[in-house]
């Protein structure tokens, strides 16, 4: 009874720190996706800062 109890306590302290583990990778996913989107947005943004003085050249 007391090898099944040890047991029990190894496979459940084993998913916490399996759950523990997918929060922090999604967190640095999320991280990661934001860094892209900014960097899009940045990127879409001088393109029209480009635009602009092309068209104020004319």
């Amino acid at each position: 009874m007391n090898l099944f109890f040890f047991i029990t306590v190894i496979v459940a302290l084993t998913f916490i720190f399996l759950y523990f583990v997918l929060q922090i990778d999604l967190k640095k996913k999320q991280l990661e996706l934001e860094e892209k989107k900014l960097d899009l947005e940045k990127r879409k943004f001088e393109h029209g800062k480009d635009g602009l003085e092309e068209e104020k050249d004319l």
